[in-house]
This record gives structure tokens, C-alpha cells and sequence, in this order.
């Protein structure tokens, strides 16, 4: 069983995170009429969370880390970000232009990347291609789960530890540790080698 089911076990990962995003959404939405609502919020915030810092190890431990995977886990990770504040911003728990800088800097990642691969072969033409991160990247990307975190457990869990100036401050953090990874990829001149661009999750 193992053997056959461990090589798919990331992308089985990946997308237990692509699948639970909508139910997050909606317990988010509905967590001011149940308190166990909100709870339900926070296991599922978990279960994402796990599964993102998972997927990775396992596609390494199966060798089955690719580009096709790679990709399709940053997209689960950016999709699932995205919806849950946006979801925070209908609800007036969280201003529009957080999910904005997250979907900007996203964006450039996604075009700075395709600018940056060596043009296809006809070996590779057929694979995806790959995705380069960069270490302010990543942690941008964990600040925003953080921040998710936060919110899921402050306001739809109603735990309510953390005041309104506190969530103003990591507002604000967004933007600016949005920028940062853009100004770093404008900044570094990257010498990507074919072993680095096809390099699995991080």
C-alpha cells in the first residue's frame, strides 16, 4: 500500500489543502453564530497548516518532488491564503489591501520566475515550469499563514487576547515584507543552475 500510494502522497497532501479551503471559508463566515464554529475554523487552519509544512517532506521522501508539484503546492498555499482574508476583509475583521499586497507580490513571483527559467528544450517542453523561491519568499509565505493563524484564533474562535492596534501592526507587516521579497528578486541577479530551478519544495 505504502509503495503504491507514497510517490502520490504529496499531491494527495496538497490538494487535502485545495479541498478544505472552501469548508474554512465557510465556518470563517458562519463562526459569529457558534462559538464551535469558530473551533472547527481553528482544526481545519491546523489540518492546512500540517499538510503545507508536510507535503515537502514527503515528496522528498518519496523522490517525488517535481516541478508540476512544486507549482501546484504554491498555488494551494496562495489559494487558500487569498480566500481566507478575503474572507476576513468581508467580514471588516481585515483591511482589502492585505490580500491585495499578498496577490501582487505573488504575481511578480509567478512572472519573475518564467523570466528567470532557460528556454525550453524538447526534453522539457513538456514539463512545467519550474517556480524559483527565495528565502524572503518563504518566510513572507509562513507570515501570512501566522497571520491567518492569528485571525482564526483571535476573532472566529473568539479568544479575543490580542487588541485592535496589535492586528493593525501585523496589517501593516504585509505590505512591507510583501515589498521586501519583490525588491529582493529585483535586486539579486539569480545564477540558477538546472539543479536549483528543479529543486522540490521547500
Amino acid at each position: 500500500m505504502l509503495d503504491r500510494w507514497g510517490p502520490h502522497a504529496a499531491n494527495l497532501l496538497t490538494a487535502t489543502r485545495v479541498a478544505l479551503t472552501p469548508l474554512f471559508v465557510l465556518t470563517v463566515w458562519l463562526a459569529d453564530r457558534s462559538v464551535l464554529l469558530g473551533v472547527i475554523a481553528v482544526v481545519i487552519f491546523a489540518v492546512v497548516a500540517a499538510s503545507d509544512v508536510l507535503d515537502g517532506r514527503v515528496a522528498r521522501r518519496w523522490r517525488s518532488d517535481s516541478a508540476a508539484g512544486r507549482t501546484f503546492d504554491h498555488f494551494a498555499d496562495i489559494g487558500y491564503v487569498i480566500c481566507a482574508l478575503t474572507t476576513y476583509v468581508c467580514l471588516g475583521l481585515a483591511p482589502w489591501w492585505v490580500p491585495a499586497a499578498i496577490i501582487g507580490s505573488f504575481g511578480f513571483y509567478v512572472v519573475d520566475s518564467q523570466r528567470g527559467t532557460p528556454r525550453p528544450t524538447e526534453a522539457t517542453r513538456v514539463s512545467l515550469p519550474p517556480l524559483i523561491g527565495s528565502r524572503i519568499g518563504h518566510i513572507g509565505g509562513v507570515c501570512n499563514y501566522v497571520l491567518v493563524g492569528v485571525l482564526v484564533c483571535n476573532n472566529s474562535a473568539r479568544i479575543h487576547l490580542l487588541s485592535p492596534a496589535f492586528l493593525r501592526l501585523l496589517f501593516w507587516l504585509v505590505p512591507l515584507y510583501s515589498s521586501a521579497a519583490v525588491l529582493a528578486r529585483l535586486l539579486t541577479r539569480r545564477d540558477a543552475t538546472p539543479a536549483t530551478l528543479w529543486a522540490g519544495r521547500v
